[in-house]
């Protein structure tokens, strides 16, 4: 059998290597690195794209040797890289001073009485009382024309002005649009105050997609201009929901007016006259006749149990156009025009809608 002897081997090359370095005190050895050598490498020049765009790169040139100097690196950078220092947080690149950026507070703009506030619209615009004559003084000042004067009720104590000019006419004159030819004003003494029916409220309501935004602000601005102490209703809807508004689903809209009667508007409007109903006329400029009328006592009292304060929806109106007399839905106009009517104050007018559309239908025999 063989043994090892590896142990041995290596204790005496360790003997060697010590008896040659401590064998004098002046022994030196010396090591001599060779130098490396001087190397020149050129990049050629590269063209990249970033972005789209090209981007050039200029030849660089690498010296390396102990006596050269440290490596010399030109390039052009390109517009991104030059704008500056980009950040890098959690992974998401910000430019520079971002966080750093003060946030600039937006002045809060001002709302006037009668216009759209948080999304939403007032129906009426109301004021302390005023005599029949001061209303009329005033419309005139604000460059409108009074059409007619309507008592509610028997006393007097609650009387509607139908009031309008020339701009309202002329952007009702289009097929449909006729019920906002004209605006409403109620004297109420019940309630001791004028409402005034807002006009961004009724056109967008009758106007549909023909609401003119422009026109609609500055009639508002008129009538506050000439009506002090003007403040707004609570009646108040969403703003976005007076073209498609409705008392509650499946209720009748807008566009589900009722056809109370058909031929020329000629016969039309000769017969509504002879009934001696009609409260006021209003020709339009494409040859449509909005007119309001009376309707019987039994029928107006439908005011007193849901209230006063909008009583300014009649004379009810009507729509003679290409041979029809139109009518805006009862459940509808109603509604529109009493936008804080409950479910209970409607049920006790439930007979109304019903015995409105009988009275329009008497005018036209």
């Amino acid at each position: 059998m063989i043994k090892k002897t590896y142990p041995l081997i290596v204790i005496s090359t360790l003997a060697l290597v010590s008896t040659h370095l401590f064998a004098s005190e002046t022994s030196v050895i010396n090591v001599t690195v060779p130098k490396a050598p001087k190397v020149n490498v050129t990049v050629p020049a590269v063209e990249l794209v970033v972005d789209g765009k090209k981007v050039s790169r200029t030849s660089t040139k690498l010296t390396s040797s102990d006596d050269a100097p440290k490596e010399e690196v030109k390039k052009e950078t390109t517009s991104e890289e030059n704008s500056s220092n980009y950040g890098i947080v959690k992974g998401k690149r910000y430019p520079p001073e971002y966080f750093s950026k003060k946030e600039v507070k937006k002045e809060p703009q001002k709302v006037e009485v009668g216009e759209v506030a948080n999304d939403r619209i007032a129906a009426y615009l109301q004021a302390p009382l005023l005599t029949q004559d001061e209303v009329v003084a005033k419309l005139k000042a604000a460059g409108f024309t009074p059409l007619s004067s309507y008592k509610v009720d028997k006393k007097g104590k609650v009387t509607s002005i139908i009031f309008s000019d020339d701009a309202l006419v002329k952007k009702a004159s289009k097929k449909g649009r006729g019920f906002a030819a004209s605006l409403r004003l109620l004297i109420d003494k019940k309630n001791n105050q004028i409402s005034i029916s807002n006009p961004i409220y009724v056109q967008k309501a009758f106007l549909q997609d023909d609401y003119d935004d422009v026109l609609a602000k500055a009639t508002l601005k008129r009538l506050r201009d000439n009506f002090e102490g003007l403040k707004n209703s609570k009646d108040v809807v969403k703003f976005i929901r007076l073209p498609r508004y409705k008392f509650m689903n499946g209720m009748p809209v807008y566009e589900d007016m009722i056809v109370v009667k058909e031929g020329s508007n000629a016969s039309l409007l000769e017969k509504a006259r002879k009934s001696k109903k009609v409260v006021f006329e209003q020709k339009l400029e494409n040859g449509s006749t909005l007119i309001g009328v009376k309707l019987s006592k039994r029928t107006t009292k439908f005011v007193k149990k849901i209230g006063y304060q909008n009583a300014e929806l009649l004379p009810y109106p009507v729509l003679i156009e290409d041979g029809k007399a139109y009518a805006l839905a009862p459940k509808y106009y109603i509604a529109v025009m009493y936008p804080l009517l409950s479910m209970s104050e409607f049920m006790k007018i439930a007979t109304v809608p019903g015995a409105i559309a009988k009275d329009l239908d008497k005018l036209f025999r």
